[in-house]
């Protein structure tokens, strides 16, 4: 049997929803911050390998000394962290909705229970 009464519930589902909301603002504003930092890697990228190219580097070699430019990779690493956090982000997004989703299920689950008792919820 569920230990939860319906007031638990709902005061818990207005926690993930304010917890919901919160985390959408986030997700916004971490975007943001995740294209930024893909921009700076990315003309940080071309630059450094229009560079080698005005070097006379050999072609097959400029992708890889590129990356390999301290600049390029200091803005690489800092894109696929803004990635991650992004990315942890929305897990944490759908782990909420799911909770949310779990409460409505209990709530559902207790109606049920009502009607099948004969008591008929206010």
């Amino acid at each position: 049997m569920i230990d939860l009464t319906p007031n638990q519930i709902m005061t818990g589902m207005a926690e993930k929803n304010r917890q919901l909301s919160m985390k959408n603002t986030e997700l916004g504003e971490l975007s943001e911050k995740k294209a930024a930092a893909e921009r700076d890697y990315n003309i940080a990228f071309a630059k450094e390998i229009m560079n080698l190219k005005l070097e006379d580097e050999k072609v097959t070699l400029i992708q890889n000394l590129a990356k390999g430019d301290k600049t390029v990779a200091e803005l690489k690493y800092k894109a696929d962290i803004a990635d991650g956090v992004y990315r942890a982000c929305t897990e944490k997004i759908r782990d909420i909705r799911t909770s949310i989703d779990t409460y409505r299920s209990i709530l559902s689950f207790l109606k049920e229970e009502l009607q099948r008792s004969g008591i008929k919820p206010e």
